[in-house]
């Protein structure tokens, strides 16, 4: 209860502080593709229009899962990575807009040689993935055609934290991001069973030891009364509870390696920087 006291004062006048900067906002045009500047990172992180605030109410929860997508599980040789990229992705092409687009992660995945995060991101930056009606789930290859197509992009991302960062920091940015409105794509070390977790709401960490791989997950929303984070996986809606999970913050802390925000450009659901 302490520490949820704790950031709720510190996030109100850290968001109080980042509404005065409205007009000193670079344009990421100025800087690299990947921002890891604490400064910068505040700045570019857009706050959603009806979504993200700063009011004592959202400091105890706040979900952006109503506005996402539904669950799917990778099909073929998709990455889990280029999946939950599309899924955050999708959420920016998408907000408060009637007609919803399902993006292909497979383009993504299909048009790089290397999965590593940083590199998917900024091959969304630079060129784009496509409309999954153009590209179906699945695809073992990209069509001469598909070059052609228009391709929903990103304006830049946000690498909120590396592996070497501490736990509490780790869940404090990830709040942080959640309050404005923002999924968070996050690399995170997961027993090799998690894939076949069924039936249940919460996981909590009983092994300490024992074969780890690398999950590819977005958070969704937070719960402080819960002290956990929502996630979203890549294995389809009979994963966890409906295709979502709830990871107490002590164990995300322990286990998630780096976080990833997405900037997205002006014309996706209006959203605003700080």
């Amino acid at each position: 209860m302490f520490r949820s006291i704790v950031f709720g004062v510190f996030l109100s006048f850290t968001l109080s502080n980042l509404q005065a900067q409205n007009d000193t906002i670079p344009s990421t045009e100025k800087y690299p593709i990947g921002i890891e500047s604490a400064e910068l990172i505040d700045q570019m992180m857009v706050t959603m229009p009806g979504i993200g605030s700063n009011s004592r109410s959202m400091l105890e929860e706040q979900s952006v899962k109503p506005y996402l997508m539904p669950p799917r599980s990778r099909v073929n040789l998709g990455t889990p990575s280029s999946y939950a990229l599309a899924t955050c992705l999708e959420y920016y092409v998408n907000f408060d807009q009637n007609f919803k687009v399902n993006l292909s992660p497979d383009y993504i995945n299909l048009s790089l040689s290397e999965t590593e995060t940083g590199k998917s991101l900024a091959f969304l930056v630079t060129n784009g993935t496509v409309s999954a009606a153009i590209m179906p789930y699945g695809s073992a290859a990209i069509s001469p055609g598909v070059h052609a197509t228009p391709k929903y992009r990103i304006k830049n991302f946000l690498l909120i934290y590396r592996e070497q960062v501490g736990g509490r920091q780790k869940t404090y940015e990830t709040r942080k991001a959640l309050m404005r409105g923002n999924p968070v794509m996050v690399e995170i070390k997961v027993p090799k069973d998690f894939d076949q977790l069924k039936g249940t709401k919460e996981w909590k960490d009983a092994s300490k030891a024992g074969k780890e791989e690398t999950a590819y997950l977005v958070v969704v929303g937070y719960d402080e009364n819960k002290e956990a984070f929502e996630v979203l996986g890549t294995y389809g809606s009979t994963w966890g509870h409906n295709g979502y999970l709830w990871i107490s913050f002590d164990d995300f802390g322990d286990r998630v390696q780096s976080g990833y925000v997405i900037v997205p450009t002006e014309e996706y659901g209006k959203a605003t920087p700080e």
